[in-house]
């Protein structure tokens, strides 16, 4: 698993839990969350926990098509790590 890309490792684990994310599963937040984590704090660090309570938060439509593309997950992590800094400005 080392061999793969952090592309190739997300899509895997999305792939994993994807059938779980439905509205009748009251748990499909936590378990999208925990998958989501781990790949949005390597891009972000210290705002991984508030960004990805931003993106578990989303409609759940929006949640199943960042876990079918990485890029998206990159954008949308982006504009929530933007929108942290604009309501905290240091």
């Amino acid at each position: 698993m080392s061999q793969m890309s952090i592309e190739q490792r997300y899509l895997l684990a999305c792939q994993q839990i994807f059938p779980a994310v439905v509205p009748e599963n009251p748990n499909y937040k936590d378990q999208v969350g925990t998958v989501l984590y781990e790949h949005i704090n390597t891009l972000v660090g210290a705002k991984a926990p508030k960004v990805t309570g931003m993106l578990i938060d989303l409609p759940i439509e929006d949640i199943k098509l960042i876990m079918q593309d990485w890029s998206l997950l990159q954008t949308r992590v982006q504009q929530a790590s933007e929108l942290l800094d604009q309501q905290q400005p240091q």
